[in-house]
């Protein structure tokens, strides 16, 4: 199991990975939280595969996550009898609001859509893949004509690059699909082409209607969300940089740029970041990946972020567990090679005061004094939130007495989370917690370990401290 590398990967479930002999081996790959797409599949088909991937993580002892993904305000075609359509250059298709306009060959199940395109239009299918003009247009229908080779897919997205759709932010489906959310109490609710801080606040009323307490991953894949990065990174607990849709929706040449201005951003407000999309897309097919999709997974390290994730690799590719593996190993090598520019922080309160002092130390540490492992107390996880934002080459340990902390921590860079069944606001029970970490291997004798008291539930930010301990 590679317990050591600090990179985080998220892995989506399907039909290639959801057996539990699957779900093991994806843990013991690497993986820390796996992606449930709720575009795909049923709600019967999602229920049973949440429940073997809790049940598995119980049994093997350790702490994986879920995230269920909302469609959101995003476009998705259908099929008839949701067959997969050919088409070649030239190839025109009828698109309808139903099957019945105009002998649709498709459908898309937003109105508005028909409305906003117009004669000579483009837009895209299956992140880029193949392209259309409109060519002809109805009421509730239109005519688009291929402009290359490709395949239409049942359930695949459509971009139409420079429009403003004014979707909902959240469809009837979703919000159906949030009861299920709340059924399995689930880690994080991820909403696609999140667009401003509105969004987020209609899917946290909903949520909160609901007594949901999963944390909230805005979807980054439009120009729109480009535009209103900052507001939804305040707003939004984490940040996924879905570089398919975006990669679309604004220029290629762009797409590194925003990655790595995105995941700065979101260090600097202490937010988790995940890089996402194509990552290891040739390994759907072939055992190895790329040498330029290696390269990609490395610098997303170089970068900083969070966590990776694995998209089709791991739900319908031919090697799911060795995709997962392959990611796991390009991040642990790069993540002992990378120097990770630091973060201009300026403190926000004592806990930062107090992990601005730790990575000071860590810093500025000798031979003799050389620390090995940051031990963080906090009911919250804020605190070894913040650490985590700095990337320090050390492991960061964290303990707390909230179930849900523990959960939400599986998405934070280098921070292995570790529950007690008690009060941690005191020192009390501090050897009882060191003889825990020794006995699992996560601290030895002898090693230098810094210890942090981070803020608790209704005192943030007035319970901190910083020890240097020797652990005997």
């Amino acid at each position: 199991m590679h317990r050591n590398k600090k990179t985080k990967i998220v892995a989506t479930i399907g039909p290639a990975s959801d057996s539990p002999e699957k779900i093991r081996e994806l843990i013991e790959a690497g993986v820390n939280v796996f992606r449930f797409n709720m575009k795909h599949n049923t709600f019967d088909w999602h229920s049973d595969r949440i429940l073997r991937v809790r049940q598995m993580a119980k049994k093997m002892k350790v702490v994986v996550g879920v995230l269920v993904d909302l469609q959101g305000p995003e476009i998705r075609l259908e099929t008839k009898n949701q067959r997969t359509i050919e088409v070649k250059k030239g190839d025109e298709i009828a698109v309808g609001y139903s099957f019945n306009n105009h002998g649709a060959d498709i459908k898309i199940s937003h109105r508005s859509i028909f409305k906003i395109l117009e004669t000579g239009d483009f837009f895209l299918v299956d992140d880029g893949f193949v392209e259309f003009i409109v060519v002809e247009k109805g009421e509730n229908y239109f005519v688009a004509q291929a402009t290359n080779d490709g395949q239409l897919g049942h359930r695949k997205s459509i971009n139409i690059p420079g429009k403003n759709t004014n979707l909902p932010s959240l469809i009837k489906d979703d919000l159906r699909k949030l009861s299920l959310a709340k059924k399995h109490d689930v880690d994080f609710i991820a909403l696609s082409f999140s667009r401003t801080k509105r969004d987020i606040d209609i899917l946290k009323r909903e949520m909160s209607k609901r007594k949901i307490r999963a944390q909230i991953v805005a979807k980054v894949e439009s120009r729109q969300a480009i535009e209103n990065i900052d507001e939804l990174i305040d707003s939004a607990d984490i940040i996924m940089i879905a570089r398919g849709d975006l990669g679309i929706e604004i220029p290629i040449e762009e797409l590194a740029y925003r990655q790595k201005k995105i995941v700065r951003k979101c260090r600097k407000k202490h937010k988790p970041v995940i890089t996402a999309t194509q990552m290891l897309e040739s390994m759907i097919r072939n055992p190895r990946p790329t040498r330029a999709e290696a390269t990609d997974v490395a610098n997303a390290v170089f970068d900083g972020v969070d966590a990776v994730m694995l998209s089709e690799e791991t739900s319908i590719g031919k090697y799911p567990v060795k995709a997962a593996e392959a990611m796991a190993r390009i991040a642990y090598f790069n993540e002992q090679k990378a120097m990770i520019r630091g973060i201009d922080s300026e403190p926000n309160g004592s806990t930062q005061l107090i992990v601005n002092a730790a990575m000071a130390m860590i810093g500025n540490q000798d031979k003799q004094l050389k620390i090995s492992t940051a031990i963080v107390f906090s009911e919250s996880g804020y605190t070894a939130r913040v650490l985590s934002s700095f990337r320090p080459k050390i492991r960061i340990i964290a303990i707390t007495n909230q179930p849900a902390t523990v959960q939400f921590l599986s998405l934070s860079y280098g921070v292995t989370p570790l529950f007690v069944d008690e009060p941690i606001r005191s020192f009390k029970f501090y050897h009882e917690i060191i003889g825990r970490l020794k006995k699992e291997k996560l601290v030895k004798v002898g090693e230098n370990a810094l210890i942090i008291h981070g803020r608790h539930r209704g005192e943030q930010g007035l319970i901190n401290s910083l020890a240097l301990e020797k652990i005997k």
